[in-house]
């Protein structure tokens, strides 16, 4: 019985250990230096503050009031100094620049990628090369830790030698969230019409009564980034977690027939991470849903992380409060979608299903009459891809099959055929037929298909102007219930790239929008 006692005892013992094993930690500098070079002769060094911020897992350090030329980070690691110079960084074109340090095969580097994952992470710094504002994070214990900011010929005066960027109310709250909080950034820094309270706009979400957070844009266009998924809304989830942070952005997204995009953030043996899957043996800490329309909802799994999610405008809006109005609303798991109301309804032939399309898609209906009518048969036997992006030449060729194949010849390819068709029956001016067919492309290819009917309906959307040749189509095309805008219905955005699913959903519409009428005044 003993020995069963001191076998429980020590397995109790060893499970106690293993979180602090495999946990992340936040580190703090064995020493923190903030210097400030004025160099000008005769003139001695000023001496400068950080400020250790949670959330970050580092230091804030603000220039003082003078022109900074270069600022010098230095770590000491193992007794040895590593020093890197902005002056000897390649900015052109940055924002803020990244320097991490690390020790891979006995050897440290820095370098302003990341660090590779089979390396030993010694430092990072962040630099925002609009203010000159760093950020240094130490990520092993026992460093010495040196930032230098040096001005250009200045000499000091009392009213300049303070911070020229303090921690802002703003990113003080950022500092102070508490472990387990989810913070919405509405972010209008590239805006017109901001103020130092407007630029960016945080609130502290609260859950619903299922533990899930929601967010959505507001009534504003969103910027845009090119990233894996192409080039989609910057809309960012980040997930701060034992002093690292990882993100979800939505330029990454490859998008579901909802128009969305699900990863998971999980800590692998003590390392934080985001992947559409969480792998075998790590543990989930949180899910999050992303729609490319502009909405997020996010379910966390664990109280030891620290969330924020962050909507950037484009830097053509202008700020305006009573704009500040949810665009998206909360239905999970997906983004406002187009699709056909109930007076629209159709007996559609049973079509083959595929892998890749929801039985409860909003697309599912229009790519089964697609495929019915042999306006398309996918991608493959079993995929159909209604997230990825339609071509030109997508588009034109459905648009031609819709039409009966006119003109169609044996050895002739579909797409061939398509193109000759829309060039000497329709209009000559499709464009690069490779290109990605937008949202205004897609009226105007489908009315010009039609015969270019005339309508006596105005397009009035917000960001549709009035001597764009596209909007006849654009109204015809609402007139006919084939689209009724985004958000509120305010707006069309004209320049959004359409996915496959979206195109079949307009050609469905078009073949059972009503016939015209005569109208009475």
């Amino acid at each position: 019985m003993k020995k069963l006692l001191s076998l429980f005892l020590t397995l109790a013992m060893l499970c106690a250990m293993l979180p602090a094993a495999y946990a992340s930690t936040i580190y703090t500098a064995k020493e923190m230096k903030v210097k400030h070079d004025f160099q000008t002769e005769g003139v001695e060094d000023g001496k400068g503050t950080a400020t250790y911020v949670d959330v970050e897992g580092g230091y804030y350090i603000s220039p003082w009031k003078y022109e900074v030329e270069n600022i010098s980070l230095t770590v000491t690691y193992k007794g040895e100094d590593y020093k890197v110079k902005t002056e000897e960084l390649k900015l052109d074109g940055l924002k803020d620049v990244k320097v991490s340090v690390f020790e891979k095969d006995g050897k440290v580097e820095t370098s302003t990628e990341s660090a590779p994952d089979d390396a030993k992470k010694v430092a990072k710094f962040k630099v925002d090369l609009e203010n000159w504002t760093v950020i240094a994070m130490p990520k092993t214990e026992d460093l010495e830790m040196a930032v230098k900011f040096q001005y250009k010929d200045a000499k000091p005066e009392d009213a300049k030698s303070v911070d020229a960027f303090p921690l802002d109310k703003a990113a003080q709250a950022q500092a102070e969230a508490p472990a387990g909080s989810v913070q919405l950034i509405q972010d209008f820094k590239e805006c017109k019409g901001t103020t130092d309270e407007t630029k960016e706009i945080r609130t502290v979400l609260k859950p619903d009564e299922n533990g899930i957070y929601f967010a959505s844009r507001w009534d504003y266009k969103l910027a845009t980034k090119e990233g894996e998924g192409g080039v989609g809304p910057n809309i960012d989830c980040k997930v701060v977690y034992n002093g690292s942070n990882k993100k979800m952005k939505g330029e990454d997204i490859k998008p579901d027939a909802n128009n969305c995009g699900t990863m998971f953030f999980f800590d692998q043996d003590g390392k934080l991470d985001v992947a559409a899957e969480v792998p075998q043996g790590a543990t989930e800490l949180a899910e999050c849903v992303m729609s490319l329309d502009g909405a997020i909802w996010f379910i966390p799994k664990s109280d030891k992380i620290t969330t924020e999610l962050e909507f950037n405008y484009d830097a053509s809006e202008t700020y305006d409060a009573k704009k500040n109005v949810d665009q998206v609303e909360n239905v999970k798991p997906g983004a406002r979608t187009e699709e056909p109301t109930e007076d629209k309804k159709d007996e559609t032939p049973v079509a083959p299903k595929f892998t890749d399309v929801a039985v409860d898609s909003p697309f599912v209906k229009a790519i089964d009459w697609a495929v019915a009518e042999g306006i398309t048969n996918g991608k493959t036997e079993t995929t159909f891809g209604p997230g990825d992006t339609c071509s030109v030449s997508n588009i034109l060729t459905f648009l031609w099959r819709a039409n009966g194949k006119p003109g169609a010849k044996e050895g002739v390819k579909d797409r061939d055929a398509a193109l000759a068709w829309f060039e000497s029956e329709v209009s000559d001016k499709h464009g690069d037929p490779d290109a990605a067919c937008t949202r205004s492309m897609a009226m105007l290819y489908i009315w010009q298909a039609a015969g270019s009917p005339e309508t006596e309906a105005e397009a009035s959307f917000t960001d549709v102007d009035k001597d764009a040749d596209y909007i006849a189509a654009v109204a015809w095309a609402v007139e006919k219930g084939i689209t009724s805008g985004t958000g509120d219905g305010t707006t069309f955005e004209p320049e959004k790239t359409c996915t496959r699913g979206q195109i079949v959903t307009f050609l469905h519409r078009t073949a059972y929008a009503p016939a015209p009428q005569e109208t009475t005044k």
